[in-house]
């Protein structure tokens, strides 16, 4: 018997069977993000689900006895339901709601929202997203508000709940007494009854017969609701290597900790979601992460792979790119400037600057903003764990060793989906045998260092003041 867990990320669907602590069978599927004008993104929850149905089938088939679903999903998405309508999920990427931002950050103690939730006063937030349409006719008209997990939950089981980890990234949840907060539902214009109920990350409810038939699994086997995909990726990574700091860089990116007691930020730039009844996370997300290489292999390489031609582009330029520095705000950014609109950049830029140069300080600056980040979350002084696609290439993992001044790990543990298993069968060990561990040079770590402060001082001169 094997449990099953499945990850719902902005890009991919991975669902996993593990036997104990080994990954027997997985597969991988991809998921659809639609845009819209006034910075619109939107995914389709039902597609999704029919998405996790088909993969489910397709392993089911091949004759594992599944035991037990466990769900992880991305933070921050919400629907509206109006007369029944569930096809546009919202999700982090959304800025359509600026404007209401803009409000609450004109408020004189606008920084208590943070101070309640953890969660940054950001467009991301379900918190924004639902505040700002409180101006739509259809607003008075909604007869629920739902995220992935709860959507999910109700699709297997018939329950409408939702986890507190999902829900302390969503703005409305205090923290500190575990509960939606009515003060700031009023705010946002809703009540209680309009979201899910809260549950903790341990929570089961059984699989509804109908669903298990579909998907050729025994009838109430118990699924799990687990927590977010980031709490989770630095829990597997606590769990495997036992390792606090987590560094995640996929679509976007993540500076992540395990703390057992609630952290913020006096300024509100870094957030703090519950995981279970021991840790919190602790840390700062970008929107620039393995996007800005996808644009990258556009403009420099005619859409062939950057990671093919980044030895002889990291060769070809020295460390700093010579004065060259990138800030790689393309898809605007969250944390450490929390602004909707894009303003990357370059400058330093001069005749003596070649293609390497470009490509050099771009990665650069995605690995420079991300210690920034660390800094405002002030990561234990130990190892970094690090995971997502763009650390798959070992130059990149050699870089942010260098960057940090800390050695890093890799394993195939350090995904949400071991972390979830994890959560409801706690591992009593470490799995230290399974990992490439890169050590950083000290020579390497000063000449980035050089560089970097340079990097820090303009973005705290020129664009976070701005």
């Amino acid at each position: 018997m094997y449990p099953l867990a499945i990850d719902i990320g902005t890009t991919n669907i991975k669902l996993q069977i593990f036997e104990k602590d080994n990954i027997i069978e997985q597969l991988s599927l991809p998921v659809e993000t639609y845009t819209g004008r006034g910075n619109k993104v939107y995914q389709s929850p039902v597609h999704i689900y029919r998405q996790i149905v088909r993969g489910i089938r397709s392993l089911t088939q091949e004759g594992y006895k599944i035991d037990s679903l466990v769900l992880t999903t991305a933070m921050h998405g919400i629907m509206p339901i109006v007369e029944g309508k569930d096809e546009e999920m919202y999700i982090w990427l959304d800025a359509q709601s600026k404007p209401f931002i803009d409000e609450v950050k004109s408020e004189k103690d606008y920084l208590n929202y943070y101070r309640k939730t953890g969660t940054p006063i950001h467009e991301m937030s379900p918190f924004a997203k639902i505040g700002h349409f409180q101006k739509e006719k259809w607003f008075k008209d909604v007869t629920r508000w739902v995220g992935m997990k709860d959507y999910l939950m109700e699709q297997l089981t018939g329950e409408f709940v939702v986890d507190y980890s999902i829900a302390s990234a969503t703005g409305l949840f205090n923290i500190h007494e575990k509960k939606w907060d009515k003060e700031i539902l009023e705010k946002v214009g809703i009540n209680e009854s309009l979201l899910a109920t809260l549950v903790d990350t341990n929570y089961s409810a059984p699989l509804l017969e109908q669903v298990a038939d579909e998907m050729f699994l025994t009838p109430n086997i118990p699924v799990y609701i687990g927590a977010s995909d980031g709490c989770l990726a630095s829990y597997a990574s606590y769990v495997a290597n036992g390792t606090l700091n987590t560094i995640t860089i996929g679509t976007s990116g993540a500076v992540r900790k395990l703390s057992k007691t609630i952290e913020l930020d006096e300024t509100g730039q870094t957030f703090c979601y519950y995981l279970n009844d021991t840790y919190w996370v602790v840390g700062g997300a970008t929107n620039n992460g393995g996007q800005i290489m996808t644009w990258a292999e556009e403009v420099f390489f005619s859409g062939q792979s950057i990671f093919q031609n980044l030895s002889e582009s990291l060769s070809q330029a020295p460390i700093g790119s010579d004065g060259l520095l990138f800030f790689p705000y393309l898809a605007g950014e969250r944390a450490p400037i929390w602004q909707a609109t894009p303003q990357g950049q370059y400058t330093g830029l001069s005749l003596e600057h070649t293609k390497y140069h470009l490509v050099r300080s771009l990665v650069e600056g995605i690995l420079y903003n991300l210690r920034y980040i660390s800094e405002l979350v002030e990561l234990e002084p130990r190892e970094i764990t690090i995971n997502g696609g763009f650390f798959s290439n070992e130059l990149l993992a050699m870089m942010a060793a260098d960057i940090f001044g800390q050695n890093v790990v890799q394993s195939v543990y350090n995904e949400p989906n071991f972390g979830a298993v994890s959560l409801i069968h706690p591992v009593k060990t470490y799995l230290l045998s399974d990992h490439r561990r890169t050590f950083y040079t000290e020579g390497n770590y000063q000449l980035y260092t050089k560089s970097y402060e340079k990097f820090k001082k303009e973005l705290e001169t020129n664009i976070i003041k701005k």
